[in-house]
C-alpha cells in the first residue's frame, strides 16, 4: 500500500519528506482517508477525481492515503455576476429608490469576507456607492479610515447621496479630496429639521475642482452662489444631468454658466413659491442641442418654453432629441402653441402637463398623429379635454402604455372604459392592460 506504483494514474510530487503527494482533479469529493488494503477503492477514486477538481493525494509512510480537495476558483466573470446580483435592489417593485440600501451594503460587505477572490471583486463594488447612517459620526469614521489607509479606496467611489443630517460643510470639503472619480452626486438640505446645520455653497464651490468627472448632479434646497455655478461650468465638462430644487430664486445666469456642459437632462423646481421663467433662461436652454429631458416645476410663464422653441424652428429645432417634457402652470398654453411644438419634437415619449386649461381634444388628436413613440402621459386639471376625445386619442396612440388624468373636470372613467370604477372621479389611472381593453372595445 505504501508503494506509489499501486496508483499509476497519479503524478508524484517530491517534497523531500517521507510522505509522497500527488495531484489530481476533483470537485465533488471531500476530504478522503484510505488505509492499507483499500487499493482498488483508491484506484477507482483516483480515476474519478483526476477528471475533476484539483486535489492533493498524500501517501503516508504507514500506508495511509489522504486525499484533500482544493476548491477551484470560479471564473471572475461568473463571480462578478453573482456579486452584482447581491447588489441589486430587493425592495418591492412599488417602492422607487435611486440609491443603494443599507441591507445591500451589508450583503456586499459579507461577500468581501468569503475569501480573497470574493474580496477582490466585491470590495470595489462595495466602495462604489457607500451608504451612511443618519449620523455625521458614521461619515467621520469613514473619512478617518480613508485618511489612515495607503490604498486609494476613495477612487472606487462613483455615487454618493448626502444630506445635512449625515454630512457637514467641513466633512464635504474633506470628502471631495478622496473621491476624485465621483460620477453621480446628490446633496439635500433636509427642510423638516432644525437640528442640523445646512450644507452651503462655501463647501460646495470647491467640489467641481476635485470631482471633475461628475456626470449627474442633484441639489435640493441648497443656495447656489455665482461662484459655485461658475465652478461647475468650468470644471465639470462631462455633466449630463442637472437637478436643482430651490427654496430661493435661481440666477438668470445659471444655465449660461453651464454652457460648456453637455447637458441632456435638466430639472429645475421650486419648493413652494413660484419662480419666474425668463426669456434669457429659455434661450440659454436652447443651446443644449442634446437635451432629452426637460422638467420645470413652479415656473411661470411655462408657455415661454414652447413659444421660444417654436420661433426658432425656422433656424433649426432647439431640442431634436427631446423625449421627456414636464411643465406645470400651463394656463397660457393653447392648442396652436402645443401642436406646433409637438410637430417639431416627434420623439417625445413622455408628456406631463399641469393646469393646461386652454387645451382641448384638438391637442390630443395632434399627439396621436405626430408622436408615434408616445408611451406615457399625466394630465392634471386639463379641463378642456373630454372623455370622448381622450378615448379616441388612446385608441389612436399605438404605443401608449400608461395614462393618468388628475382632476380633469370632463373626464369620466366609465365613459372611457365601462369596466372602470367611477368612485374616484378626480383621479383616473390607466395601465397597459386597461389601454388594450379600450383599443379592443
Amino acid at each position: 500500500m505504501g508503494n506509489v506504483d499501486e496508483v499509476p494514474q497519479l503524478t508524484q510530487i517530491t517534497d523531500g519528506t517521507k510522505d509522497n503527494q500527488y495531484e489530481s482533479d476533483d470537485n465533488e469529493h471531500g476530504y478522503s482517508h484510505f488505509t492499507r488494503g483499500d487499493i482498488k477503492q483508491i484506484k477507482r477514486y483516483a480515476e474519478e477525481i483526476l477528471q475533476h477538481e484539483r486535489s492533493t493525494i498524500q501517501v503516508k509512510s504507514d500506508g495511509t492515503v489522504i486525499i484533500t480537495p482544493h476548491p477551484r476558483q470560479l471564473p471572475n466573470e461568473i463571480l462578478a455576476r453573482i456579486i452584482h446580483h447581491v447588489d441589486e435592489a430587493t425592495l418591492p417593485h412599488y417602492i422607487i429608490t435611486e440609491g443603494r440600501q443599507p441591507d445591500q451594503q451589508r450583503d456586499l460587505h459579507t461577500c468581501t469576507l468569503v475569501n480573497r477572490q470574493f474580496y477582490a471583486i466585491a470590495n470595489p463594488l462595495l466602495w462604489q456607492e457607500p451608504v451612511f447612517d443618519v449620523d455625521t459620526m458614521h461619515l467621520q469614521q469613514w473619512l478617518d479610515g480613508l485618511a489612515a489607509t495607503e490604498q486609494s479606496l476613495g477612487n472606487h467611489v462613483k455615487k454618493l447621496q448626502l444630506d445635512n443630517a449625515t454630512c457637514t460643510d467641513i466633512q464635504l470639503l474633506l470628502l471631495m479630496t478622496h473621491v476624485r472619480h465621483l460620477e453621480t452626486l446628490s446633496i439635500e438640505n433636509l427642510n423638516f429639521t432644525n437640528e442640523f446645520s445646512p450644507i452651503t455653497s462655501t463647501g460646495l464651490q470647491h467640489l467641481p475642482r476635485y470631482c471633475s468627472q461628475l456626470t449627474s448632479l442633484k441639489l435640493f434646497n441648497i443656495h447656489l452662489s455665482d461662484a459655485t455655478i461658475r465652478a461647475i461650468g468650468q470644471h465639470c465638462r462631462r455633466l449630463c444631468q442637472l437637478t436643482v430644487h430651490a427654496n430661493v430664486g435661481l440666477s438668470d445666469d445659471l444655465l449660461a454658466a453651464l454652457a460648456n456642459c453637455p447637458l441632456q437632462q435638466i430639472a429645475l423646481s421650486y419648493d413652494a413659491t413660484e419662480g419666474m421663467l425668463t426669456e434669457k433662461m429659455v434661450m440659454d436652454m436652447t443651446r443644449f442641442q442634446d437635451l432629452t429631458h426637460l422638467d420645470l416645476t413652479l415656473f411661470e410663464p411655462s408657455s415661454l418654453i414652447m413659444t421660444i422653441a417654436n420661433n426658432k424652428i425656422t433656424t433649426g429645432v432647439p431640442w431634436p432629441h427631446l423625449k421627456y417634457l414636464s411643465l406645470d402652470l400651463c394656463e397660457d398654453i393653447d392648442d396652436a402653441t402645443l401642436i406646433c411644438f409637438i410637430k417639431a419634437h416627434p420623439h417625445l415619449q413622455e408628456i406631463r402637463l399641469k393646469d393646461a386649461i386652454a387645451l382641448t381634444d384638438a391637442s390630443l388628436a395632434a399627439m396621436a398623429v405626430s408622436l408615434c413613440d408616445l408611451r406615457g402621459c399625466i394630465f392634471t386639471r386639463m379641463n378642456g379635454i373630454s372623455s370622448r376625445g381622450a378615448r379616441q386619442w388612446i385608441q389612436n396612440c399605438q404605443r401608449l402604455e400608461r395614462v393618468q388624468f388628475r382632476q380633469c373636470d370632463q373626464i369620466k372613467a366609465t365613459d372611457i372604459l365601462e369596466t372602470l370604477d367611477d368612485d374616484n372621479s378626480d383621479y383616473l389611472r390607466l395601465d397597459e392592460h386597461d389601454i388594450v381593453k379600450i383599443r379592443s372595445a
